[in-house]
């Protein structure tokens, strides 16, 4: 079985977006191959990160919502240590060095209107990150081809309440979404 990041997407598009290590037994039973894993208390972040690659599937540690790392400059390096693979941030610096450590990058942006869109677009420029995770999914109808094309690939957050809203997701451009709704984490039967 391929386990790369496109692979695993193509399979199931719909990352699990865990908010603590209580909802880990639904996600190791969905679908769902990727989990962007947040607000997990640091002595519980290595065991969360070992369980998920033990289940073959990925996590990708949410760095900012994470206590006791998120403004840790060392926090990269102890994340390479416990064996993450790829992170999440909203902070260029954060991205570049884990870009530079060798993990999968993922930078969160918020686009509240057209306006900061610009500002968004230059802090994906210079941090170069992997992917890029796009805050709220409806923002991406507003989104050019040309600027899409231009870009990593995007995963779609934020107001994604069903299957519906997956496939709009999917149809205008984001390679993925990523939702908290544990009902989105399987095919819907």
């Amino acid at each position: 079985m391929d386990r790369s990041l496109g692979a695993r997407l193509a399979r199931y598009p719909v990352m699990a977006t865990l908010y603590g290590a209580e909802q880990m037994g639904a996600f190791l039973a969905s679908d769902a191959e990727v989990a962007i894993v947040a607000n997990i208390e640091l002595r519980k972040l290595r065991l969360v990160v070992s369980t998920i690659t033990k289940a073959d599937k990925l996590a990708i540690v949410n760095i900012d919502s994470c206590d006791g790392i998120s403004q840790d400059k060392g926090a990269v390096d102890y994340l390479v240590d416990i064996g993450a693979s790829s992170l999440l941030s909203t902070r260029m610096a954060t991205i570049q060095r884990a870009n530079k450590a060798g993990l999968l990058t993922m930078l969160k942006v918020f686009v509240t209107d057209r306006s900061t869109w610009p500002r968004s677009v230059k802090a994906i420029e210079q941090s170069d990150p992997n992917l890029v995770q796009i805050m709220p999914a409806p923002m991406l109808a507003h989104i050019s081809e040309a600027e899409k094309q231009s870009m990593p690939p995007i995963v779609a957050s934020g107001f994604i309440c069903n299957q519906e809203h997956v496939a709009l997701a999917l149809r205008s451009g984001a390679c993925a979404v990523s939702s908290s709704d544990a009902e989105l984490w399987s095919r819907a039967s």
